[in-house]
């Protein structure tokens, strides 16, 4: 599976379930640390992904590294709070971002 494909399913499951479990915490974390405009592009593609599963009434199930531990998260001001938590100054999690918050 080249690239373009693998990131083509991870958006169809990660719009389908809304998970985002501690193995693809890791990644988006790994990515984000690189600091290249191409992971950290990566990682906000795969971030509106989800929030896009938000504006639609659905929850989202985000790994929460403080307690090891999955948590529900139901709106958007959960979201940007969890976000700016663990991706510190990334300006673009969709359009209903709240820049006072980075």
């Amino acid at each position: 599976m080249d690239a373009r494909e693998y990131n083509k399913r991870l958006d169809e499951l990660l719009a389908e379930r809304g998970l985002v479990d501690r193995e693809f915490f890791c990644k988006l974390v790994e990515a984000y640390g690189y600091q290249a405009a191409s992971t950290v592009g990566w990682v906000e593609a795969k971030l509106r992904v989800l929030q896009d599963r938000l504006t639609q009434g659905k929850s989202l199930s985000l790994y929460e590294p403080r307690n090891d531990a999955q948590i529900v998260v139901a709106d958007d001001g959960a979201f940007v709070t969890w976000v700016c938590k663990h991706f510190p100054g990334l300006r673009s999690t969709g359009k209903h971002r709240d820049p006072d918050r980075h």
